[in-house]
């Protein structure tokens, strides 16, 4: 089950808001969370409950392991909590690799876990190396971290939520009419973010990355929009974990920053998908001024993981290699070079380096990579635009400069605060400002609505 499927948006959601109104105790609201993320997580799979049961008890376990006696045993409950949740991971989700190595008995005919696995497996890890860290002292209540490890709300594309962020939330929250109203709103943006602009984008991407008609233009656009899908889908996705939240009386930690030239290529890194980036910083990259070499192998191996962790293939290892090796060469030399130079040149090596890290993300194969790489430039290609291109992109070019707007944090942000000041100078602004908020909020779901019955 995902968040724009409309048996989600429109029987699922409903019936735990619902549900979590029933009684005003947190203890409830807990309760009503585990058994409704229990039916999300499992979906059409009821036996994988078993599974995901297991492993919280051995976290648990783990965890008090890792929090008290002597450092041995310590070290040993975190490596056992590594281990454990590593190859949950790998086994139930990227099953494929078995079958690549020649180990039948692993394999499984089609994934048992489509989704979810990747952050459920990253929360036990970093629950437990939280407490083998003595941030947060090990939970001795065995419920509060069921509640945390199995929650739907960040099931999808996140955000990654530590343990001791919302311990205190687990325990005491309430739900109140601001909540509702944040909540719905953001999970309607963000439901538009993924079915409306996401789609859009997908379009043209899949129109001008096509193998069998590649030109110049097709190349350009098609990767720019590849880059605004992967966007929209992922903002898009974790606007909507935190709404859920939000109607759920927790708050938590925002995933992503508005995207920003002027931190270079390093400031995108840590600006998308900000808290994954940040659990492997916490564990594995020792300060630059502490010790340079172990700044440099603790940022190439959180780039290794981190690549492997969106995909385990080859082309996504070169992808975290190449965004590593960069953030290393900016903390060097790099950005003390740029700093000196017209902002213009740092913006176009911003853009030029992501436009060609996401395209090592998007080609699996190096012979494609090479074809596209060589189009760009025109060479092998009759045209310099194909007809479905063009065809696509005149269709889709409202919501392409739409998108485009909302993705350059100048030009949004001036909007909202011209907005904010209108509404501020009389009560009648105000109230138009709100009529016109429910208004758009309410179209936005009618066409998302339309275009997840059309997929």
């Amino acid at each position: 089950m995902l968040y724009s499927d409309l048996i989600f948006i429109y029987g699922f959601l409903p019936i735990t808001i619902l549900l979590s109104f029933l009684d005003r105790s947190t203890e409830y609201k807990n309760l009503i969370l585990v058994l409704t993320s229990a039916v999300f997580f499992t979906f059409g799979k009821p036996m994988i409950i078993l599974l995901l049961f297991s492993t919280i008890i051995f976290d648990y376990l783990f965890g008090l392991g890792a929090g008290y006696g002597r450092k041995w045993f310590r070290t040993l409950s975190m490596f056992c909590s590594i281990i454990m949740n590593s190859s949950l991971y790998i086994i139930f989700f990227w099953n494929s690799i078995f079958k690549n190595l020649g180990v039948e008995q692993l394999t499984f005919s089609k994934k048992l876990i489509p989704l979810c696995i990747a952050f459920y497996s990253i929360r036990g890890i970093s629950y437990v190396g939280d407490v083998y860290k003595k941030r947060i002292k090990p939970e001795k209540n065995i419920f509060c971290l069921l509640v945390y490890m199995i929650s739907y709300h960040f099931m999808v594309v996140g955000p990654i939520v530590r343990y001791g962020d919302i311990s205190k939330q687990i325990r005491r929250r309430s739900i109140t009419g601001q909540n509702l109203n944040d909540g719905l709103n953001r999970f309607v943006i963000g439901l538009a973010k993924v079915m409306i602009l996401g789609l859009a984008f997908e379009k043209i991407k899949t129109a001008g990355l096509n193998m069998n008609e590649l030109t110049p233009l097709g190349a350009w656009v098609g990767m720019l929009a590849f880059i605004g899908n992967i966007y929209f889908v992922f903002t898009g996705y974790t606007d909507m974990a935190l709404a859920l939240g939000t109607l759920n009386g927790f708050k938590y930690k925002e995933n992503f920053l508005p995207l920003q030239l002027s931190g270079y290529v390093s400031g995108i890194v840590k600006g998308f998908n900000k808290l994954l980036t940040e659990f492997f910083e916490d564990f594995l990259v020792i300060p630059y001024k502490t010790d340079k070499a172990k700044y440099i192998a603790g940022v190439l191996l959180s780039g290794i993981l981190i690549g492997l962790w969106y995909g385990f293939s080859q082309n996504f290892l070169i992808f975290g290699l190449y965004f590593a090796l960069l953030v290393i060469i900016e903390r060097l030399f790099l950005k003390r070079i740029l700093d000196k130079l017209p902002k213009i040149i740092g913006y176009c090596y911003t853009l030029l380096a992501v436009f060609i890290g996401s395209s090592i993300a998007y080609f699996a194969k190096l012979e494609d990579f090479l074809r596209w790489f060589k189009a760009l430039f025109g060479i092998n290609t009759d045209h310099l635009v194909s007809a479905n291109m063009k065809n696509k992109t005149l269709a889709y070019l409202f919501l392409l400069i739409i998108g485009i707007i909302l993705m350059i944090p100048g030009i949004k942000n001036t909007i909202k605060t011209q907005i904010k000041s209108y509404s501020e100078k009389s009560e009648k602004n105000y109230a138009l400002c709100r009529i016109s908020q429910t208004a758009g909020i309410c179209l936005l779901l009618i066409m998302a609505t339309a275009a997840s019955v059309t997929v």
